[in-house]
């Protein structure tokens, strides 16, 4: 049975931008936000007419948007696309903008699963990375979503940061975990040339990383969580359904600045400058900048590479095991990954190195 394919809906303002934030997001345009939610809809109109069963609203932060232009958003799905009931749609969150009322509006147009951007439970590290929260303001957003009726929750955290112990760490996770979150996201600080951090040269400490890393799959396991992705951790039932679209490379669309798509073997990708995104759908054109048909060795090595990323691992077909059966039983004498059954199963030392192998995976002029 063919998967449906899920909707990614870019949403590019924010009140400040944090420092470590690589992605399209533009402080300081807020005026911009009906122009450009016309234009999105006007995108999302035009998209190849078809059902879908998730739906992910990212960011910026989506929930600047005032209630109102939540309901006009809405809006824009009544034709064209169509969402199947029971769809996981989600809408990423920032504490400061979340309220009981925008929760309730959120709740009323559909909306079943948040992610809330903590990042960290010290109100220093906080600041540092530049977010306009502290703990208390991110526990009252919590209460809030949960008295409005979720009950599938994300928490997106990092860690590796500027100054970060292990012990805060740990309070961190401990923290989060009393609060009783449905599923969490943590990723290794990671600092790129475009952002405040990489300006200012700032460096991250790769062996505490590793520690941190160690440290969080084997807390959240004894949690009850299972570590299904590699930076991903939920309770029996509650993994990020559109998230595994991605991993398992099936189709999902795109809307709006930078947003990426995947859809019969080709990835497209919208311009990332804001102006040019509406001028080009205000105008009838396409927004799309990129537009790649992968070849078929490209195509089986990112199967490899994106299944690798989770617990479920990649299937070893025939032509994988032509293009790149010497680099996997390569990195399994390496101890990064088990074949099984037909299957490359990473192990938690893959996950640690998986910039190592997934570098093979990506270079298949170089494959035996």
């Amino acid at each position: 049975m063919t998967s449906l394919p899920g909707l990614y809906v870019h949403i590019p303002f924010c009140r400040v931008k944090c420092r470590f934030c690589a992605f399209a997001a533009y402080p300081g345009r807020m005026n911009d936000i009906p122009r450009y939610l016309s234009a999105l809809g006007k995108e999302i109109q035009s998209l190849p007419a078809t059902t879908i069963d998730t739906l992910y609203f990212g960011g910026g932060t989506p929930t600047v948007l005032m209630d109102e232009l939540w309901r006009v958003l809405t809006e824009v799905f009544r034709d064209g696309i169509k969402i199947t009931d029971g769809a996981e749609i989600t809408v990423e969150c920032n504490p400061e903008d979340s309220g009981g009322e925008l929760f309730s509006t959120l709740r009323e147009a559909g909306v079943n699963r948040l992610s809330v951007g903590l990042q960290a439970a010290q109100d220093r590290h906080l600041s540092a990375l530049g977010r306009l929260h502290g703990w208390a303001r991110f526990e009252k957003a919590w209460e809030d979503a949960r008295a409005a009726g979720f009950k599938n929750l994300n928490v997106d955290l990092l860690y590796g940061l500027p100054d970060q112990t292990m012990d805060e760490w740990k309070e961190t996770l401990e923290k989060v975990l009393v609060l009783g979150p449905e599923h969490l996201s943590a990723y290794a600080l990671t600092v790129e040339e475009k952002t405040a951090f990489g300006h200012r040269g700032l460096e991250t400490d790769d062996d505490l990383q590793a520690d941190m890393y160690e440290f969080l799959a084997d807390r959240m396991e004894s949690a009850g969580f299972s570590h299904y992705e590699i930076s991903n951790f939920a309770r029996p039932g509650f993994e990020c359904r559109h998230n595994l679209k991605y991993w398992r490379n099936e189709d999902c669309l795109g809307a709006g600045v930078s947003a990426a798509w995947y859809q019969d073997g080709v990835r497209r990708k919208n311009t990332e400058n804001l102006t040019e995104y509406m001028e080009a759908v205000e105008a009838g054109r396409s927004p799309v900048v990129e537009n790649i048909r992968l070849s078929e060795p490209e195509r089986v090595g990112e199967n490899l590479m994106l299944g690798l990323r989770t617990r479920e691992g990649a299937f070893l077909t025939d032509r994988a095991e032509v293009l790149y059966g010497g680099v996997l039983r390569r990195h399994e004498a390496d101890g990064l990954l088990v074949l099984k059954n037909g299957r490359a199963l990473p192990t938690r030392r893959g996950w640690l190195l998986s910039n190592r192998l997934f570098r093979d995976l990506l270079s298949p002029a170089e494959s035996p």
